[in-house]
């Protein structure tokens, strides 16, 4: 009994810790996304097909940081928060992309993931971590809304305590030509 209790902390530890040092590639300055005047992209999905920033000229597009083993994305997915929200935005000519830069995953891992989640949006490969890096990524989930290279938010996903969605509210104001009211929250995981 003691030892089944202990295993199950050292794997809470280890999933803490892979959330929040798995992105190790994903290390960069805060200041990164404000010092570049463009942001763009060019990234394979799980099939091996290209999706380039460019591709999607005058369009929002949504890349959300994820990694298929953090204790914060998982939530999010098992409620089919992602999922629904992307799906909700694809109807109104949004382009939704996770991204996932750590090094340790893999195609097949992923695949796996989107199935067990029922995840419909592209998963884009980034293992090398240089998008990442180039968009300051540090967490997951960390997402980003861009149009035409420019980011117009990036943060958390959501308040976990509130329930406040801020990629929604920000997605709702860009679509109604309003600047968005909170264009920077912290990442929580």
């Amino acid at each position: 009994m003691e030892r089944k209790r202990l295993m199950r902390i050292v794997a809470t530890i280890l999933a803490l810790a892979l959330c929040l040092c798995g992105g190790a590639a994903l290390k960069a300055d805060d200041e990164s996304v404000k010092k570049t005047p463009e942001l763009s992209f060019d990234l394979k999905d799980l099939d091996g097909k290209s999706f380039k920033s460019a591709d999607f000229k005058d369009k929002y597009i949504v890349l959300e940081w994820t990694e298929s083993g953090c204790p914060a994305v998982k939530p999010l997915y098992k409620a089919k928060k992602v999922q629904k929200l992307a799906a909700e935005y694809k109807a109104k000519d949004v382009q939704w992309f996770s991204v996932c830069s750590t090094k340790h995953n893999t195609i097949e891992g992923l695949k796996k993931f989107t199935k067990q989640y029922g995840v419909e949006h592209k998963i884009l490969a980034d293992f090398d971590g240089k998008v990442g890096k180039r968009f300051g990524a540090k967490r997951t989930p960390h997402v980003f809304i861009m149009k035409n290279g420019k980011v117009l938010y990036q943060g958390a996903f959501d308040n976990r305590r509130s329930g406040e969605n801020y990629v929604k509210k920000a997605l709702d104001e860009l679509l109604a030509n309003k600047e968005v009211s909170t264009p920077r929250t912290k990442p929580y995981g």
